[in-house]
């Protein structure tokens, strides 16, 4: 969910740009524009990479990344 959030702002952050660069062709600059458009894409990356970071490794082929040596090693059982 939080990378959709993430994935939103920066969409919405890069209209805000585009607004602005219209605005700026026209002469008629909003600086709050590239300021809000520049803070949503800053914040949907930052949320966008902490949602990458915090996600579980999916255990779709977890034999196989352990047989191919790429995956975890697995628990030991010296008890």
């Amino acid at each position: 969910m939080t990378y959709r959030l993430g994935s939103a702002l920066i969409l919405i952050g890069l209209i805000v740009l585009i607004v602005f660069l219209l605005g700026w062709t026209v002469q008629q600059v909003d600086v709050r524009a590239l300021l809000g458009g520049a803070a949503l894409c800053a914040l949907g990356l930052l949320l966008r990479r902490r949602a990458a970071r915090d996600a579980a490794s999916p255990a779709r082929f977890r034999l196989l990344r352990r047989a191919l040596g790429r995956g975890e090693p697995p628990p030991d059982d010296t008890g």
